[in-house]
Order: C-alpha cells, then structure tokens, then sequence
C-alpha cells in the first residue's frame, strides 16, 4: 500500500508533524540524514536544546503565539503522563526593564511581574521580572520517545541524505509519493529546489552541569531569541527532568555562525552568568562558579529564518529541473505538493504541537482523497 506523505526531516517539527498525521489517519513515512538516536551529532540542533517553554513572542496574537499556547497545553498532559520526560516548575524571566504583563499571563499557572527589592531580590539582582510556572523537557529523550512511538505504530523513519527536493517524491525505500512535508532544518539553505537564503545558523553553545538543588527555570534573553538582537549576551538555566540532576547553562546566539567547537571563554562567561542568576548551581558548599560540576560542553546550530518559521503549500512539478536534480528511476513528470514547515530557531520545542496542527491541517487539505477514508 503506498504512503500518502513522506516528512523530511527526524528533528522535534518533523516528528510531530509525523505523529499528527499518523493520529489523523494519514499512511506517513520519514526521511532524515540525522536520526533521534544520534545523540552526539551537531548536523542538527534538536538534541542539544536546553528545552523549556518559555514563549518569545511579545505579541499574543500571532500565529507563533498560538501554535506557543497549542503547545503549553499538550505539555500540560504529556507530564502527568511522562513526568521523566517533561516537569511543570517554577520560571523566572528577568528583565533590565519592565515589560508588563506578558502576554501568556493567562496561559499558564500563577504568572506575576515581579519587581525586585533589597529585601525580595530577583535572580541576578534585575530589577524586573516574570514568575510563573511552566514546562521542561528531556530533549534528546523526547525525540527518541517520538521516534519510539511512531515506529511503535509502523512508521518507517529512514536514514537518507538528499540533496535535491525532486528526490524525495520517488525513494526506493518508500515509493511515489505526490505530498512531502518539509521539515528540514539548516539543510533548506542548499537543498536544489528550496535554497532558502533567509535561513541562517544561531550558533548555541551551552554547558550541562550536575546540580540537583536546582530546580526552577532562570532566563535572561533580553530581546534576542524574540528579535535576533545581535550582540546581546544571554544566560539561562533549564534543569532537565530525570533522575540524574542534570541542568543545561546558557548560552549564546550568534547569527552565521556555523562553528559547532565550544569556545573556553565562552564557557567561563556562560558559567559566570548562570552562577549569578542561582548559585545553588555550585552545589550545598559552592562558593563560585569554579565549583559547578561541569558533565559535558556542547554546541548546536538553531535553524533559524529571517521572517520566522515557513508554513505554507507550494505546488511543484517534477521534472522541470534536468540539470541539477539527480535522476531518479522511474520518475515521471508529473504535479506534487510540498508543505513547507521549518526554521523556529530556538522555539521549535515550545511550537511543536501547535506546528504541527497547522501543517497536518494544510496536508489534509492536500493530500489525496483516499487517505481522508
């Protein structure tokens, strides 16, 4: 029987999209050059993500912010249900000034802007802030349950680099397909037939530590995972839900910049910063950010995109192209359909459900009538 779709891509887009249409009846396939089990790639980002939900958007009414909302929601579920993969705690987001109430306020549980005091200090001593409570996730695990779950139900998830969008509609290991879901990463900067050069790399570096007291969430983003802000430092803390008490140290965000070897200084400052935001980072008997107990350094490459994330159907046919494309055996000229959805940067685990609705709603409204039955 052939498939009714095919997804590219095996990060946190292209398994929830892949999740979503199997939940909607929709026979689904996907394809990947890097897979859920490769926990020390850095071809892409999703395993490296410190995985919280804390919305950039400032705007609430925006299609970000509601695929943002969709999310918080699932997540809601998905810790009652998987608390080792996802945790509900305390959040704080600081601010040099202050920005009101944010726009999730009534989204999530008990958010107050904060102002700090002598006597009622905000983490790092900012003097704005909001306080609520929120969602952390087990990166690399969640993608390997995604992926665990839709094998689970038949879904074949393919190892396979293309280099041309064309290749996809005619695999050998799947067979024709006239609907692909795109959700490649960085890779839709050169892939023949999308070349998107509003695609860039914001590089991330961070460092997991060993620091079981710490359990609330601290972000200092200023305006840069909201705006690109170049130039702006960053810190933030996301503890990872487990047993092992681990916390991811933030981080970075530096636009075109495809290094993937963490930086010392870097690190120095990252560790600095965090230890400022909460100095349970360094243990009962800490005294500086020496003493963080450092388990690994790691950098990612956030797919990111000027003008934000791609949703939208583009119909194609095959075979315009001779010149670039690999030939594929047996591909025939004829019409297909691609459903673009990539490029959150570093908001794909928080829009992921959200997302992933929207685009299953566009393949539905695409895909042939046999997969509707």
């Amino acid at each position: 029987m052939p498939y009714d779709a095919l997804v590219l891509g095996a990060g946190v887009y292209g398994l929830t999209i892949a999740t979503e249409l199997a939940d909607r009846g929709v026979k689904v396939a996907v394809v990947a050059r890097d897979l859920p089990e490769d926990l020390t790639s850095v071809g892409f980002a999703s395993p490296w993500a410190g995985c919280n939900w804390c919305s950039f958007e400032t705007d609430g009414s925006t299609p970000a912010a509601e695929w943002d909302a969709i999310t918080y929601k699932y997540l809601g579920k998905l810790s009652k249900e998987h608390p080792d993969l996802c945790k509900r705690i305390t959040f704080y987001d600081v601010w040099d000034e202050d920005r009101g109430k944010p726009w999730y306020s009534d989204l999530v549980f008990n958010c107050s802007v904060e102002k700090g005091s002598p006597d009622s200090p905000l983490p790092g001593g900012f003097p704005f802030g909001a306080k609520f409570e929120s969602y952390i996730l087990h990166a690399p695990n969640y993608l390997q349950h995604l992926a665990k779950k839709l094998r689970e139900r038949g879904v074949p998830i393919i190892r396979r680099r293309l280099s041309a969008l064309d290749e996809a509609y005619d695999l050998p290991e799947v067979g024709p397909v006239d609907l692909v879901v795109n959700s490649l990463a960085l890779g839709n900067r050169t892939l023949i037939g999308v070349e998107d050069e509003a695609m860039y790399p914001a590089q991330g570096q961070t460092v997991l530590v060993k620091a079981p007291l710490v359990n609330r969430c601290t972000m200092s983003t200023g305006t840069v995972l909201s705006k690109s802000t170049p130039g702006e430092e960053i810190a933030y803390i996301i503890p990872r839900p487990g047993s092992e008490g681990h916390v991811i140290c933030g981080g970075t965000y530096n636009r075109n910049n495809w290094s993937t070897v963490p930086d010392a200084r870097e690190a120095e400052r990252i560790l600095k910063a965090c230890y400022a935001l909460d100095p349970l980072l360094a243990g009962p008997n800490g005294k500086s950010w020496r003493d963080i107990e450092i388990v690994a350094h790691n950098v990612g490459l956030r797919p990111s995109r000027d003008g934000g994330v791609r949703l939208e159907v583009e119909k194609r046919t095959l075979g315009e192209n001779k010149i670039l494309v690999p030939k594929m055996a047996g591909q025939r000229r004829r019409d297909v359909t691609v459903v673009h959805a990539y490029g959150p940067g570093g908001a794909g685990y928080q829009s992921s459900k959200g997302l992933a609705e929207k685009a299953a709603d566009l393949v539905m409204q695409n895909v042939g009538a046999r997969a509707k039955l």
